[in-house]
C-alpha cells in the first residue's frame, strides 16, 4: 500500500459506503473511522491529513473561495508549478469536464487547488478522477448525473457525457 492521501480517502469510500448499506441510521464517527483506517494499515498522520483534505473541500464549496464566472471559451493558464502536477492528459480532462458543463470555474479552481496540496509529485488520470469526483459529489452547485460522474471514475477511459 502506498499509503498517500488518495490511498487513505479511497479505502475510507469504500469502508464509508458499506457501512451506510450495512446500516444507514447509524453515523460514523470520527474516532471510528481513524481507528479503521489505522487497523487497515494507514498511519496516523496520513489518516490526519486525508481528514483535513476532505475538509478542505467541503469549506472550499461553503463560499470560502468566491465564486467568479469566466467568458464563454476562454482558457486557463496552469503555471509551471502545476504543470509538474497535472500533465497534458489531465489538463485536457479538466477542460473536458469544463466544456461539458460538468465543471464549472469555481470548482475547477478547486480541484486545482486540492490537487496542488497533495504530496505526490505527479498525480494520475485516476486520481485526478477521484479528486474530480469529490469535489462535484461536495458540490451544491452540481447537477452532475451520479451515474456519469461514477462511470468517468471507475470505468471510463474516454468519458463522454450521454
Amino acid at each position: 500500500m502506498t499509503n498517500n492521501i488518495l490511498d487513505v480517502l479511497t479505502f475510507m469510500f469504500d469502508f464509508l459506503f458499506e457501512s451506510a448499506e450495512q446500516d444507514s441510521s447509524q453515523e460514523l464517527d470520527d474516532d471510528l473511522l481513524k481507528t479503521h483506517l489505522s487497523e487497515a494499515g494507514f498511519d496516523a498522520d496520513r489518516i490526519e491529513k486525508a481528514l483535513v483534505w476532505l475538509e478542505n473541500i467541503a469549506a472550499l464549496q461553503d463560499g470560502k473561495i468566491a465564486s467568479f464566472d469566466t467568458l464563454h471559451n476562454s482558457m486557463r493558464i496552469y503555471s509551471e508549478y502545476e504543470k509538474t502536477k497535472l500533465d497534458s492528459r489531465a489538463r485536457g480532462f479538466i477542460m473536458f469536464m469544463e466544456n461539458m458543463g460538468q465543471l464549472n470555474a469555481s470548482q475547477r479552481e478547486i480541484v486545482i487547488d486540492q490537487v496542488m496540496s497533495l504530496e505526490d509529485s505527479k498525480l494520475s488520470i485516476d486520481d485526478l478522477k477521484w479528486v474530480v469526483m469529490m469535489v462535484i459529489g461536495n458540490s451544491t452547485e452540481s447537477s452532475v448525473p451520479s451515474q456519469w460522474i461514477e462511470s468517468i471514475v471507475f470505468f471510463d477511459d474516454n468519458p463522454t457525457l450521454q
